[in-house]
C-alpha cells in the first residue's frame, strides 16, 4: 500500500511540474522583458523572473483556473518588481569607475536601450504603480482589460491610474523642456 501510494504522489508530482513547466515555459521571455523594464537592469529583471518563477511555484498549487496562467504569472512578475523598486529606494549606488561604469552600460540591453530613449528615462521618474501601469499598456501592449485582470483591479481604477500617470509623464516631459530652454 505505501508503495503504491508513493507512487500515485510521484506521478501527480511529475504531471504537475510538467504542467507548470508547459504554462510557464512561454511566459519567461514577456516577464523578463517586463521586469527589464521597470527594473532597468538585466541582471534586476534575471533575479526578478527568477524570483516570480519561484513564487509561482509555491503558489501553483492553488490557481484554479490554469487558462488564466499568464495574468496570474505577470501579476507575480509586476509584485516582484514593485517589492524591488520600494526596497532600492533607500539605497545608494556607489560610484564605479569610469571603465567598470562603461563596460556595465554596454553589456545591459535595457540600460543601453533606455538610455538612448527619452521616454524611458521620463517613465523612470514616475511612481512604481505609474510606470507598471505604462509598461503594461504600452511596453507589453495589453487592454485596459487584461490590466485589470492581471493586476487585480476595477477596470475604472486602471483608467483612472493610466490617466493620472500619463498626466504625470506630461507634467515631467513639460519640466524638462522648460529646464533645457533656460
Amino acid at each position: 500500500m505505501e508503495g503504491t501510494l508513493r507512487v500515485l504522489i510521484g506521478t501527480a508530482a511529475e504531471e504537475m511540474s510538467a504542467a507548470f513547466i508547459h504554462l510557464a515555459e512561454p511566459e519567461l521571455p514577456g516577464a523578463y522583458r517586463l521586469a527589464g523594464f521597470l527594473l532597468r537592469d538585466a541582471s534586476e529583471a534575471e533575479d526578478a523572473t527568477q524570483e516570480a518563477i519561484l513564487k509561482a511555484w509555491l503558489a501553483w498549487p492553488r490557481l484554479r483556473d490554469r487558462s488564466s496562467f499568464g495574468s496570474w504569472f505577470d501579476r507575480i512578475v509586476v509584485n516582484v518588481c514593485k517589492n524591488r523598486l520600494r526596497d532600492r529606494k533607500g539605497i545608494r549606488p556607489l560610484p564605479l569607475d569610469e571603465q567598470m561604469g562603461n563596460e556595465i552600460r554596454t553589456a545591459d540591453p535595457f540600460r543601453a536601450a533606455l538610455a538612448r530613449d527619452e521616454v524611458g528615462r521620463l517613465v523612470a521618474t514616475l511612481s512604481p504603480d505609474h510606470q507598471t501601469l505604462l509598461a503594461l499598456r504600452f511596453w507589453r501592449d495589453l487592454s485596459l482589460e487584461e490590466i485589470a485582470e492581471r493586476l487585480e483591479l476595477p477596470l475604472g481604477t486602471v483608467k483612472s491610474r493610466l490617466h493620472y500617470a500619463l498626466r504625470a509623464l506630461r507634467y515631467e516631459l513639460d519640466r524638462q523642456t522648460r529646464e533645457a530652454s533656460r
